[in-house]
């Protein structure tokens, strides 16, 4: 295999750049970046709030549907002290999310939300993919403070408290 890539060769650049101006006339920054024949196109949407991006790109080799992959690596180490409080708290946040994916790898001590969605590409509706974003959007923005603290090694006492105050703050008038 040669080390060239062929930009103009990669329909999923393509795709990811009509998907990112469809988001910005719909006043939501993205850019697209290209593939290098290792890492796939992605489409980049910046969470500014919490210094992160959500970073959408079709999985390489999938294209029975083809399939979608959203990740955002948060910015929190796990001390390996925290991994049984962190991974709890994430599968509680999880439960209450109408889309989940926080994730918990011990080895590389990191969060990341990861989502994988099926799509059809003929036509590629755009709001197919604005869901998602905007369900990780605040996910990841409302909860990455408390995910920093049980990273931390906060206790489950304090997590359980701050999620109390988190979804009390999303139903006041």
């Amino acid at each position: 295999m040669s080390g060239y890539y062929d930009l103009d060769l990669d329909p999923t650049y393509e795709l990811l750049g009509l998907l990112a101006a469809e988001l910005a006339a719909g006043d939501v920054p993205a850019v697209t970046l290209p593939g290098d024949g290792q890492i796939p196109a992605q489409l980049v949407v910046d969470l500014d709030e919490v210094g992160a991006s959500i970073h959408v790109c079709f999985l390489p080799g999938i294209e029975g549907p083809p399939v979608l992959q959203y990740l955002v690596a948060l910015d929190h180490e796990v001390e390996v002290e925290a991994f049984e409080t962190t991974a709890r708290f994430l599968h509680m946040l999880n439960s209450t999310l109408p889309l989940t994916g926080f994730e918990m790898s011990e080895s590389a001590q990191a969060v990341v939300f990861r989502h994988v969605q099926a799509v059809s590409v003929q036509p590629l509706d755009p709001g197919i993919v604005a869901w998602p974003l905007s369900m990780i959007f605040n996910a990841v923005t409302r909860f990455d403070a408390l995910i920093g603290l049980a990273c931390g090694g906060a206790s489950m006492e304090e997590l359980v408290s701050g999620y109390g105050r988190a979804m009390a703050e999303l139903y006041q008038p």
